[in-house]
């Protein structure tokens, strides 16, 4: 038989469970009691006052290798075996998550709770936590009762305790009933008894206030043992004979808090019996909608923006963690360390998509980026002790250990279990800046994905990361600009990147940072020297970091993003000639790359002109595709843009030009193809069951900058138009 005693904090559940314990043990039983509380006071009366050694204490203290199941069980009155589950200190770690380590612990040193012939659980039952539900769960107990007094707040909370009992009630019913412990002889007992029958649960026992009980605390013995032939023992002794002879079991029922004020609090005669079996709970408006909400940013109380992705702002599920995408910006600024606050995996996992992405660059453009090579990250390894204790010492340890690299600053960015347990990586930050007063240390909301998804870290980083570095004392200079929004997972950002350098310079025109790509702390710290921003892209993510700069730092973004194909290239570097004044060195630039461009299109219009083409992509920028195309004479028939979580905004300068869908499904793919007939059909990823043998082509998420960006698959197209739509060698016989 296995017992649950569930009841509020400080409402005597322990006493009752101990001396309930007592008296089974009294009637011969073989008697197991485990505490759940972090108060781990629950066995202190059948060991005489001993205060033991906690399961949680000892897996922190022990070594796996060497952990013993007889150095967390203890023999006390009776015969009566008594184990702890312990906790953390008040205000740190997760105390629900030790006890599912401690069961854990049980289970693998071979604790076999079915030799004894009564297991007592001592659960507190006001914490709204799953750890301390673990006896209700996989069977452990099979027997509950609810201790609860004459007050409001201990009745709110065995209201709660049965709510969390119906969760797990699936396999059959266990509540036994209530047990009342009185707070006075002179105590009204009406609202217990009201709020009894209106759960339709039997009050089992009611225990008497009583000086008894002081006493033999003073004795530090249980009442059972102290004072034997009591009135007090007896009740524990009835109690013991209820719990081994009862076979009736109850439905858990709750009340809502409104009935259940009005029954208690006003003193009001019983109520009808609220249908708990069948009620509820209120939905929170627009909980399941899906906002048509098409704004960057959400404006909070103090007037300042708050910057949202847009998986946040529309309710999508969410792509990637914060974590992840807050420690892939912060590495790419040299001269920093990144500290990651979590187990040891999720910063492996994180360091994988960046190696990942620094070894294609280095594999397919030759470029090596050593932030992206051997990223300087160091993990907390944060394990379930810390899970369980708290993680502030341990953190503090590896903010030392950054520290001692000499780095111009540290980041500080937290993964899912920190966010969990709460730990405060604040009060970690201002004890290390009381030894390290000289290097900035800054922390970047992420805590893996509860605060958001990657773009949501990116976003996070490079505010409150990369933006706290900023000097607003630097000098203003000229004829320089700072890049925004480069994409740090595109294997061409550099190329791209040194594309435009190369425009630039031709109009005498310098970058002085880049925010947030391959970048240095004094970089960032003149990043006001600049009078213009660059971005490299103005999709959702490229919108939302101009409107930062703009409404933090009043610094102007260009309108123009990075440009791809012709005419975009031309509005750009007249856009920022003008701005700079450099209006006759634009033209020049226009004037050598207009050239070459005619050339191209003479070369591949012949074998392209009259070919029709269907676009299938995330991108919602394609005006660099279709202006090749119709450069090259080519008949765009329709562009279908898909969902995506990185932009929400279609703009074309050909809306009259071809059929166009945005949100499209792809479900209605192949009835498209059949009544188009595409010539060549392009998109992201190779596309799998066409309905009839097509040409296809893949198009680059980030595709390449300058003149030349649509022309550049020009020479592909023409090949692919040229040979036979099914290759050869599949029409061969095996």
């Amino acid at each position: 038989m296995k017992i649950a005693i569930y009841g509020k904090g400080g409402i005597g559940k322990s006493t009752i469970s101990a001396n309930l314990s007592a008296a089974l043990a009294k009637a011969g039983k073989k008697v197991l009691q485990i505490g759940c509380d972090p108060k781990h006071d629950s066995t202190r009366l059948l060991l005489g006052g001993k205060r033991i050694m906690t399961a949680l204490d000892y897996m922190k203290n022990t070594p796996v290798g060497l952990q013993r199941l007889d150095r967390v069980l203890h023999v006390g009155y009776k015969g009566i075996v008594c184990a702890e589950a312990g906790g953390p200190e008040p205000g740190v770690g997760c105390a629900g998550r030790g006890i599912l380590s401690t069961f854990a612990l049980f289970e693998r040193l071979g604790l076999d709770m079915n030799t004894f012939d009564v297991v007592v659980y001592d659960v507190l039952g006001d914490v709204v936590c799953g750890g301390f539900a673990v006896p209700l769960r996989q069977g452990f107990a099979d027997t509950v009762y609810v201790v609860t007094s004459e007050e409001f707040m201990s009745i709110y909370a065995a209201n709660n305790i049965l709510k969390g009992v119906k969760n797990f009630d699936q396999g059959g019913h266990r509540l036994a009933g209530l047990i009342l412990n009185s707070r006075g002889t002179h105590e009204n007992r009406h609202p217990v008894k009201r709020f009894a029958q209106n759960v339709k649960l039997p009050v089992k026992q009611t225990v008497p206030r009583s000086e008894l009980f002081r006493k033999a605390e003073m004795m530090e013995k249980t009442v059972v043992e102290a004072f034997p032939d009591s009135t007090e023992a007896r009740a524990f002794h009835d109690l013991a004979r209820d719990v081994l002879e009862n076979h009736t079991f109850y439905p858990a029922r709750f009340l809502n808090e409104d009935v259940l004020e009005q029954l208690i609090l006003q003193d009001s005669p019983p109520q009808a019996q609220t249908d708990a079996e069948n009620r509820v709970p209120s939905k929170a408006p627009g909980i399941n909608e899906k906002s048509p909400e098409k704004k960057f940013k959400v404006k909070s109380s103090d007037k300042k923006s708050v910057f949202l992705s847009k998986s946040l702002l529309t309710r999508e599920p969410l792509h990637g963690c914060a974590f992840s995408g807050a420690l892939a910006t912060t590495t790419q600024i040299k001269d920093t360390v990144t500290v990651a606050h979590g187990p040891r995996s999720c910063t492996n996992i994180a360091c994988q998509a960046i190696l990942s992405a620094g070894f294609r660059l280095f594999t397919r453009k030759k470029i090596l980026l050593e932030n992206q090579i051997a990223p300087a990250v160091i993990s907390s390894d944060m394990d379930e002790s810390v899970v369980i204790y708290g993680g502030k010492d341990n953190l503090v340890k590896t903010l030392e250990q950054a520290m001692e690299q000499n780095p111009k600053a540290v980041f500080l960015v937290t993964t899912c279990p920190s966010g969990v347990i709460g730990d405060d990586p604040v009060a970690a930050i201002h004890e290390i800046r009381q030894k390290y007063p000289q290097i900035p240390v800054i922390a970047v909301t992420s805590d893996g994905n509860l605060r958001g998804d990657y773009m949501q870290g990116v976003l996070n980083a490079c505010m409150e990361g990369a933006g706290a570095l900023m000097d607003k004392t630097v000098t203003p200079k000229s004829h320089c600009v700072n890049i925004l929004a480069e994409k740090n997972i595109a294997f061409n950002a550099e190329s791209n990147f040194n594309t435009i350098a190369d425009i630039l310079k031709e109009m005498n025109i310098d970058i002085n940072c880049r925010f947030v790509r391959n970048t240095s702390v004094e970089q960032l710290k003149g990043f006001l020297k600049a009078p213009l921003n660059l971005p490299a892209y103005t999709d959702y993510f490229g919108r939302l970091m101009a409107d930062f700069i703009d409404e933090r730092l009043g610094i102007p973004t260009a309108k123009q993003p990075f440009p791809v194909g012709f005419s975009e290239s031309v509005a750009w570097v007249r856009e920022i000639a003008d701005f700079f004044h450099e209006s006759m060195a634009g033209e020049r630039v226009i004037d050598t790359h207009r050239r070459h461009y005619e050339t191209m299109i003479k070369t591949y219009g012949h074998t392209l002109k009259g070919r029709r083409l269907m676009i299938l992509t995330y991108m919602h920028n394609v005006d660099w595709i279709v202006e090749a195309a119709f450069d090259l004479g080519m008949e765009v028939i329709k562009v279908c843009i898909l969902n995506f979580s990185q932009d929400n905004l279609f703009i074309t300068r050909y809306p009259e030009r071809f059929e166009v869908e945005t949100n499209y499904d792809p479900a209605k793919r192949d009835k498209d193809l059949e009544r188009l007939k595409p010539d060549l059909l392009l998109g992201n990823y190779t596309p799998k069951n066409l309905p009839y043998p097509l040409h296809v082509d893949i198009i680059p998420m980030c595709p390449d900058v300058g003149f030349y960006g649509g022309l550049a698959f020009a020479h592909r197209w023409a090949t692919l138009i040229k040979a036979p739509v099914t290759e050869g060698w599949k029409n061969d016989a095996l």
